[in-house]
């Protein structure tokens, strides 16, 4: 190991300073992605098939960190064998100089400090994060300011890195927020506090001191927290000192701000730009997976290959396929997919919205949407998956249907003919007793128990639906498959449903249902209950209206203003496509409502005093951005169709119908394939009188295509 770095060294009034240090907490000390968490440490499940570990290895190594702390308190030996076998930074001569620091009896992120500062491992400032980090972000303006805060302000002790982002932007929980409280000129926390999604909160409370110390504060809950922080080496001695802090931000942030006697200040740093996400839970470990298919934390995407071996190759509609892929002639890979090496797709099967690992084995007529399929597992054929996560090695036999929300961890196998219902966790491993989602006085309580663990876990709770509610265990020519519950423990801090609005596809609906049957009794006294209202608000904040068809009006508003604007102020082509796929992905949108307000909105822009020279003008800028919005020949043919569908509500429109085609054509926006498919189909022929106009006027440039190809087929006769 490379000897430790020395201590600043003095040079008249300049001061070098030591090398940055960096804490990797890899435990989260919660329970959620059970059962896979309960074999698996969450730092190595693979997100876009890499190790989540390793993303947040490639951002310290690019802020300028030299020795990294990775401290373990669970599946320790499985943390050690992947870097002593598998991780690229064990090297001596690496950037980065990793120790593993294992700490078995720590019960949280506080005794896992305090275990540092016994261990006197922390000499100088260091960056305290998760083992689940994923970010572009370089850290180097974050400590610099920091560095430069404690030369004025000799009690800073930390700077918490928060981004920006909207109320609905998918990174951010749904189970809660944080607020803080900013003194916008010097970046200062002057106060913070945790605030839960259910029940609703209408209120906080701070001193009114805060006023008169600062000349303006901000109160700020657009702020998304990554657990990223610059600490000073103070930061674990005080977690030694008040032994009663175990949480980072409620007890320790919390503790400092509000104290008078410690006399500590704590900083933020905003980022605006920089891509960074913390995977605290399966909802957003399926949008972050989004994101990084969709170029948003560019350049780490799935092409730029971290894990030596890998050779993913980028294609239209964010395909990443590794070289040795087999996919049958039939078989439909849609836009937003991942494919890793060795990997076998059957005839007619559908992949979309996927990540599928390395080796995995997919049958015939198989539709896999929204699913993270890990390396190894084998879908038998006539299968049908949905936004569900199946570790490594699990099999799914024939004719089996996998609902939304399910966990499979490693090795399962279900199946055949089997219906897994929606928010199943499976498991060849029993769900330990007496853990947190299990009490024991409920086991204590015989069949009462029982049914009262049903209740908790809602009508979706696995063994209720199948039907397996003594056995909780799946038969068949397999090995015993363990259904674990999924329910709070009896912490009185914790409201299980939002534990829930942050689980693995959740839909706000059941939400509803599970918590009407539960206030059932109170109801029946006459008791009235705030939970719907508590869930409708919940909803309009996150954009879960259950009114699906107020919540596409609303998006395609959006969407409108998003555009109009772009086009307006003349932004990039670059610009609009990533404020466009940031909008449609934080609302869900669908890429058929993006190009229904495109293209009449780009349509107007031509100046039908000047056509001709408009026309060129404005479809050469934005012909780019059309063709961002299109990924498969049919997407073509609805573009030509709202084309036609828009010019021939105005007959100056329709004169600039034809001129039109024929660029889009030119700059290569539309293809030849698609022209012909909306000519000679429905597409083209079942409008209205003025549209069928345009068609007769577009076919002297389908003969001319014609006649076009005819002569490049005889040229290559005379070749």
């Amino acid at each position: 190991m490379p000897p430790k770095n020395k201590r600043p060294q003095q040079h008249g009034d300049d001061e070098v300073e030591e090398p940055l240090q960096a804490v990797i907490l890899t435990d989260s000390y919660d329970a959620r992605f059970l059962p896979i968490s309960h074999e698996l440490p969450r730092c190595l499940m693979p997100l876009c098939n890499i190790p989540l570990i390793e993303y947040t290895l490639e951002v310290l190594a690019i802020s300028d960190v030299r020795d990294v702390f990775v401290v373990c308190s669970s599946h320790i030996d499985k943390i050690k064998a992947y870097f002593d076998e598998s991780s690229r930074w064990m090297n001596p001569k690496g950037k980065l100089n990793v120790k593993i620091v294992a700490c078995p009896d720590a019960m949280s992120v506080g005794d896992a400090l305090r275990e540092l500062d016994a261990r006197q491992l922390i000499t100088n400032d260091f960056i305290l994060t998760s083992g689940d980090l994923v970010s572009n972000i370089k850290l180097d303006k974050a400590i610099e300011d920091h560095r430069a805060r404690k030369k004025t302000d000799k009690n800073a002790i930390m700077t918490m890195v928060v981004k920006e982002a909207a109320r609905s932007h998918t990174s951010r929980p749904l189970e809660g927020a944080s607020i803080f409280v900013l003194d916008p000129v010097a970046g200062q926390c002057l106060y913070y506090e945790p605030v839960e999604a259910l029940p609703k909160k209408d209120r906080i409370e701070f001193a009114p001191s805060l006023f008169e110390q600062h000349q303006e504060i901000e109160l700020r809950n657009d702020l998304v927290d990554p657990r990223v922080d610059i600490c000073s080496v103070e930061v674990p001695a005080l977690f030694t000192e008040n032994f009663d802090w175990q949480r980072l931000r409620r007890d320790f942030v919390h503790g400092i701000i509000t104290s008078d006697i410690l006399g500590k200040t704590i900083y933020t740093h905003l980022v605006s730009e920089a891509y960074i996400a913390h995977i605290q839970n399966e909802r957003i470990y399926n949008a972050v997976s989004m994101h990084v298919l969709n170029r948003w934390a560019f350049p780490i995407v799935p092409e730029t290959n971290l894990s030596p071996g890998d050779d993913y190759e980028f294609s239209r509609g964010n395909i990443y396929k590794a070289g040795n892929v087999i996919l049958s002639r039939s078989c439909i890979v849609d836009e937003n997919v991942q494919i890793g090496a060795g990997t076998v797709v059957g005839e007619n099967s559908t992949v979309r919205r996927s990540v599928i690992g390395k080796n995995c084995q997919i049958g015939s007529n198989v539709n896999l949407d929204g699913v993270y399929l890990w390396d190894g597992v084998v879908i038998g054929n006539h299968c049908h998956i949905q936004q569900s996560i199946l570790a490594q090695n699990v099999s799914i036999l024939d004719h089996t249907n996998i609902d939304h929300g399910s966990i499979l961890s490693k090795g399962v196998t279900v199946g055949p003919n089997a219906t897994i219902p929606k928010y199943s966790r499976l498991s060849l491993e029993p769900q330990p007793k007496n853990n947190m989602f299990e009490s024991s006085d409920e086991e204590d309580d015989g069949d009462n128990g029982k049914k009262k663990r049903a209740r908790k876990a809602g009508p979706d709770a696995s063994f209720f639906s199948l039907g397996l509610e003594h056995e909780h265990v799946l038969h068949g020519d397999h090995a015993p498959v363990y259904i674990w519950t999924h329910y709070a423990n009896d912490d009185d801090d914790v409201d299980e449903r939002n534990i829930k609005l942050d689980t693995l596809a959740y839909d706000i609906r059941d939400l509803v249902l599970d918590e009407h049957e539960l206030s059932e009794s109170a109801s029946d006294i006459g008791e009235s209950s705030d939970d719907e209202s508590d869930l409708a608000s919940v909803g309009e904040a996150f954009n879960l209206n259950v009114d699906d068809s107020k919540k596409s009006e609303e998006f395609k508003k959006e969407m409108a203003l998003t555009i109009e604007r772009s086009l307006v102020e003349d932004h990039t082509v670059d610009t609009a496509a990533l404020e466009i796929t940031g909008l449609r992905m934080s609302s869900n949108g669908k890429y058929s409502d993006v190009r229904e307000i495109l293209i009449p909105l780009l349509i107007n822009q031509i100046d039908l005093s000047n056509p001709v020279a408009s026309m060129k003008k404005v479809l050469t800028k934005w012909g780019p951005l059309v063709d961002k919005v299109m990924h498969k020949s049919e997407d073509q043919v609805h573009i030509l169709s709202l084309l036609q569908k828009h010019c021939a509500t105005n007959p100056a429109l329709g004169k600039i119908f034809l001129g039109s085609l024929q660029i889009l054509y030119n700059i290569d926006v539309i293809e030849e394939d698609a022209v012909m498919t909306w000519y000679t189909t429905g597409a083209s022929k079942d409008g209205n009188a003025e549209e069928l106009k345009l068609r007769d006027k577009a076919t002297k440039f389908v003969e001319w295509l014609n006649e076009a190809e005819e002569e490049s087929e005889e040229d290559s006769d005379e070749d």
